[in-house]
């Protein structure tokens, strides 16, 4: 279950772990260059999850122009995440991590209330894009979330929930 709860003003809690496609992270190393935004997916295969990455993949230009980097931290496994790495052409690191591991870390366990009442607004766009489920990779009860950390280490936004980029950009 959740082992913190990261709010603003806390410290960023530092990692440094591999990603699918830009070789090892180490969140110390980029701390201070420029704002970090760190998004918690689930998995590649969760249909929420495609249209929150398609959304991201059509607005990424807007967080990048406000000159912050994005993490993407996904429970998918290679073979997965290589083919969405692939086919949506993301050049922002993807980063491997269990339940137990930076989700916990963040203070992302189960899916809040919130998130789960939004689930059928979710599935409504699902249909549109004709997203189906993928494979089963991750927790099914796993809170997404975002997190916005400043060039000194500190979060300047916590959000649990599906992704939501006006919020990101309001505070960018």
């Amino acid at each position: 279950m959740e082992k913190n709860e990261v709010k603003i003003g806390d410290k960023a809690i530092l990692f440094k772990l591999k990603s699918y496609n830009a070789g090892t992270i180490d969140l110390a190393e980029l701390i201070g260059d420029q704002k970090i935004v760190l998004i918690f997916s689930r998995y590649f295969g969760c249909p929420i999850c495609q249209v929150d990455l398609k959304e991201l993949m059509t607005r990424k230009t807007e967080i990048e122009k406000k000159g912050a980097k994005i993490l993407y931290i996904t429970q998918s496994g290679e073979k997965v995440a290589k083919e969405y790495i692939e086919k949506e052409k993301i050049n922002f690191p993807v980063i491997l991590s269990s339940k137990d591991e930076l989700y916990a870390d963040y203070g992302l366990g189960l899916m809040t209330k919130e998130a789960v009442s939004q689930i059928p607004l979710k599935i409504k766009e699902v249909r549109k894009f004709g997203f189906e489920h993928g494979e089963y990779e991750g927790w099914e009860k796993q809170g997404p979330g975002q997190f916005i950390i400043d060039e000194q280490g500190t979060i300047i936004h916590a959000l649990k929930g599906w992704l939501d980029i006006d919020n990101l950009l309001s505070v960018l």
